[in-house]
């Protein structure tokens, strides 16, 4: 379980600022933008394909940095109305259910970055594989996160009432 810890601790590390150099990337190219189709009368050709996939790995890698920081939101009222025994049943189905579901859409990230891989970008000419490639690995790291959200879940200590 450490092993795991530290495992999420530094893909999330280097996931924070992949977001914060994306996010930098944005608030730079995006006024360079603006500058340049109102002032100057002339955008660049990349620009928007550019911003595109940028948004793109910053939102997959920023919600996995957010899981684990518990920045989504959660639907709590039927766990909630129930006493902690069938609580504690529904929380860990629903971890399940996650992992499943987080499993499912990795394998099939990384199918569709196989199947892209010989595709070019129109505008800055890189591989697709590249903007396709942000899928798997956020829902990736999510799996690794969910899985030691559910390890704290199951091994704490049950609260007494």
């Amino acid at each position: 379980m450490r092993l795991l810890r530290q495992f999420n601790a530094v893909v999330l590390k280097v996931a924070g600022w992949v977001v914060i150099a994306s996010m930098a990337a944005i608030a730079i190219v995006v006024p360079y933008e603006v500058f340049g189709r109102y002032v100057l009368g002339n955008m660049s050709m990349w620009g928007s394909e550019f911003l595109q996939y940028c948004l793109v790995w910053s939102s997959m890698l920023g919600g996995a940095v957010g899981l684990k920081r518990g920045y989504q939101v959660g639907i709590t009222s039927l766990t909630d109305s129930l006493s902690p025994g069938p609580a504690r049943a529904v929380q860990t189905v629903s971890y399940l259910v996650v992992l499943v579901f987080l499993a499912f859409v990795t394998y099939y990230g990384f199918e569709q970055v196989m199947v892209n891989r010989t595709q070019v970008s129109s505008t800055i000419g890189i591989p697709m594989s590249i903007p396709y490639l942000a899928l798997p690995i956020g829902f990736l790291i999510m799996f690794f996160v969910t899985i030691e959200q559910l390890a704290d879940f199951l091994f704490a200590k049950p609260v007494e009432e």
